[in-house]
C-alpha cells in the first residue's frame, strides 16, 4: 500500500499544535494548581487564603500589603528572623501585631518559584463550590458532589473525536472524488480499515501515542491507588467523618462558647494519648444545662442516660451505658504518636493536625496523616527551643562539645533548627 507523506506530515502538525495548546494551558493553570498544593502542604495548618483569621492572620491581600517591599516578601517567608534583622518598618510592625498571639512564622523551605505560586493561589483564590446537606434515613447528611472539571475533559475528548471523523470523512469523500476524475473505480473503505491503513503506515507514531497512553494509564492507576483508605488533605468530600452516637457541636462548644481542647481532652499534654472525654466531665455543665441551642434536649438526653442521671429528680440512678464513640484520627497499629511530645515539649498548636475545629458541627479528618505528611511535617517544622526547658540539656550539650558546636552551626545556617534535625526523621522515633 502507497505512503502518503503529505497526510501524515498534516497529521503531525495537527498533533503538535494540539499538544501546543495543550501544554501553553497547563503551564497557565499550574502555577494556581501547584500554589494550591504547596499552600495546603506547607500554609494551610495556620493560614486560610481569605480575610479569615486561623492559628494564624489570613493572607487575602497580602501582596498589596507588601508593595514596595516584594523582595522583603520573600525573604521573610523564607527566613523571618532575615526579615526581622533589615530593621523594615513594616516588618516590625507585622511581629509586634501578631507575634504575642501566634508566636513567630517557622522558615519555610520554598523556592521563589513555588512563593509566585503560593502567591498566585492567594490573588486568585476560588472558594470551593458550595454543598448541600441533604438528610439521610440514618439522620445523618450526604454531601453533594462538588466540581465537574472531568465533565470539561470528556465533551473536549469528544470534540476532538468529532473533528479527526469528520476530517477524515472529508478526506474519504476528496480521494473518491479524485478517483472518479481520473477514472478509476472509486474505493470507498470504513473506518477501521482506514485506521488500520494509517496505522501501518505510521508505525512510529502509532508506538509512541501507545507508549503515552500505557504511561499515563499507569500513573492514573498508580495515584488513585495510592490513595486507598486515606483521608483528608484533598477536598472536603474525602475527609473522614463518621457520624457519632451522640451529636456533639464542636463549633459550638469550642468556638461560641471558646472551651478550652484540654479542658475535655485533658491528657493531650501529659500523655501519649489525648483522652476522650467521661460523661462525667460533661456532666460539669449539663447537669444544669438540658436543652442545647442546636440539638435541643435530645442529644442531652443520651448523655443522661449514659451516666445514669435522673434530671427530674436530679439524682444519679446507678444504672449507666457506656458510650461508644467512633475515633477519627486513626493512626496504624505499627505507628507511635505521642501527644505530650507534640502538644507540651514541641508546643504544635491542636489545629497543625486536627484542623480547624472551633468551625466543625461534626469533628472530620483534614490532613492525610499519612507517613509522608508527617516527615513533610518534622522537616518544615522549627523546633521552639527558647524558653523550652526540654531542650535545655540538648542546647547545652550542643554548646559545650566540640563536634555539638560544629553541629550548631550546620543546625542554624538558615536561622532554625527543625525537627528533622533533631532526628525527626529517623525511622525508630516511629517505628520500633
Amino acid at each position: 500500500m502507497n505512503h502518503n507523506p503529505r497526510s501524515t506530515s498534516s497529521l503531525l502538525r495537527f498533533l503538535s499544535f494540539l499538544a501546543l495548546i495543550l501544554v501553553s494551558m497547563a503551564s497557565h493553570a499550574g502555577d494556581y494548581a501547584n500554589g494550591e498544593s504547596i499552600f495546603v502542604a506547607k500554609c494551610a495548618s495556620c493560614h486560610k487564603p481569605t480575610d479569615e483569621v486561623n492559628a494564624a492572620p489570613g493572607l487575602a491581600g497580602v501582596q498589596e500589603r507588601w508593595k514596595g517591599n516584594e523582595a522583603l516578601l520573600y525573604t521573610w517567608i523564607k527566613n523571618p528572623n532575615a526579615a526581622i534583622a533589615t530593621g523594615n518598618p513594616y516588618v516590625a510592625a507585622l511581629v509586634g501585631k501578631w507575634k504575642a498571639k501566634f508566636g513567630l512564622m517557622a522558615a519555610q523551605n520554598v523556592t521563589d518559584v513555588e512563593i509566585d505560586d503560593i502567591l498566585t493561589y492567594i490573588a486568585e483564590y476560588k472558594p470551593p463550590v458550595a454543598t448541600i446537606l441533604e438528610p439521610t434515613s440514618s439522620g445523618g447528611v450526604e454531601v453533594a458532589e462538588e466540581g465537574m472539571s472531568w465533565v470539561w475533559w470528556l465533551v473536549f475528548a469528544f470534540a476532538f473525536l468529532a473533528v479527526i471523523f469528520s476530517l477524515s470523512g472529508v478526506k474519504r469523500q476528496l480521494q473518491v472524488a479524485q478517483s472518479i476524475k481520473d477514472g478509476e473505480e472509486p474505493q470507498d473503505i470504513g473506518y477501521f480499515d482506514a485506521f488500520k491503513s494509517w496505522a501501518g503506515n505510521n508505525l512510529a507514531l502509532v508506538n509512541i501515542i501507545a507508549i503515552f497512553l500505557t504511561i499515563l494509564i499507569l500513573v492514573t492507576a498508580w495515584d488513585w491507588a495510592a490513595r486507598i483508605g486515606v483521608y483528608g488533605g484533598e477536598t472536603v468530600e474525602n475527609n473522614y467523618r463518621p457520624e457519632q452516637p451522640i451529636k456533639f457541636s464542636h463549633q459550638l462548644h469550642a468556638g461560641a462558647n471558646e472551651i478550652e481542647c484540654q479542658y475535655c481532652h485533658s491528657s493531650a499534654e501529659s500523655s501519649k494519648t489525648p483522652l476522650i472525654p467521661s460523661a462525667n466531665v460533661c456532666m460539669n455543665c449539663h447537669k444544669y444545662i438540658n436543652e442545647g441551642p442546636v440539638y435541643g434536649k435530645t442529644e442531652i438526653a443520651k448523655i443522661y442516660e449514659a451516666i445514669g442521671w435522673d434530671d427530674e429528680n436530679k439524682e444519679y440512678t446507678g444504672l449507666t451505658k457506656p458510650i461508644q464513640w467512633i475515633k477519627v484520627h486513626d493512626l496504624p497499629d505499627h505507628v507511635y504518636f505521642n501527644h505530650a511530645q507534640h502538644v507540651k515539649v514541641g508546643q504544635i498548636e491542636c489545629e497543625t493536625c486536627h484542623g480547624d475545629v472551633k468551625e466543625m458541627e461534626v469533628v472530620e479528618q483534614v490532613n492525610s496523616l499519612t507517613m509522608g505528611w508527617c516527615i513533610n511535617c518534622h522537616n518544615e517544622t522549627q523546633v521552639q527551643m527558647a524558653d523550652n526547658g526540654y531542650y535545655d540539656e540538648i542546647h547545652a550539650r550542643l554548646k559545650n562539645s566540640d563536634q555539638g558546636v560544629e553541629l550548631l552551626k550546620e543546625y542554624l545556617e538558615d536561622g532554625t533548627i527543625t525537627a528533622k534535625e533533631l532526628g525527626g526523621w529517623e525511622c525508630a522515633k516511629c517505628h520500633y
